[in-house]
């Protein structure tokens, strides 16, 4: 290349390195029964591109009102179950391994404290629509939650419109 002097300029590369060492080691997709299939979708290209694993993580909220096992509980059970499956069916056809795990308890809370436990380098969840009467009783979501108790990046997937 040559410079405004009539020279060449040797300390630019001439060719950029493609490898990009500040890549994800494991990322975390939290679902649940409402999560839009394109989370784990978007979860998994992102751990594809990296070279990543994902751990698909799931929350039983457990309340006061929930006392024990009950009817309740088994019907979060099977829809955090469903969601899990849905994020291993994503990863079909790729090189990515996921890891399915179902924990129980404050759904944001667990999130940030699986992330922090277990180096993970990226948190993929959904962005919630809310709007009317569940925008009004809670004005805070998950979503916000996690990325304020996160100490590692946070990819928020719009929800499907």
């Amino acid at each position: 290349m040559a410079s405004a002097l009539g020279g060449t300029d040797e300390s630019i590369p001439t060719d950029v390195a493609t490898t990009d060492e500040t890549g994800f080691d494991r990322v975390l997709v939290a679902v649940d029964g409402e999560t839009p299939a394109a989370v784990g979708r978007v979860a998994v290209a992102e751990a594809a591109r990296h070279g990543a694993r994902v751990d698909a993580l799931s929350i039983v909220r457990m309340t006061a009102s929930v006392d024990g096992w009950d009817v309740i509980v088994e019907r979060r059970e099977d829809s955090a179950e469903t969601a899990l499956e849905a994020v291993d069916d994503a990863a079909v056809g790729t090189d990515v391994s996921v890891s399915k795990r179902l924990r129980y308890g404050d759904p944001a809370a667990e999130i940030a404290s699986y992330a922090d436990h277990n180096d993970v380098d990226l948190v993929v969840i959904g962005e919630p629509t809310r709007t009317g009467l569940r925008r009004y009783l809670s004005p805070t979501s998950v979503t916000g939650r996690v990325r304020r108790a996160s100490s590692v990046p946070v990819l928020t997937v719009p929800a499907d419109d």
